[in-house]
């Protein structure tokens, strides 16, 4: 038995769904307006940090 703490998987659905929307909304904001793009690249880094700790609390 692992001693391992892990988010309960409600908190993993809201941490993938609040990666994939900001990442979607930064696509759609470096696309559509003319932010500038060190705003969209700090955006973006977030968005795939909160994808990448969800990817890897996951049991193997």
């Amino acid at each position: 038995m692992s001693n391992e703490k892990r988010f309960s998987p409600r908190t993993s659905n809201i941490l993938l769904g609040a990666s994939v929307i900001i990442l979607i909304a930064t696509v759609l904001v470096r696309y559509l307006t003319s932010a500038p793009h060190e705003a969209v690249l700090v955006a973006m880094a977030v968005g795939v940090f909160l994808f990448l700790l969800v990817a890897f609390d996951q049991p193997s």
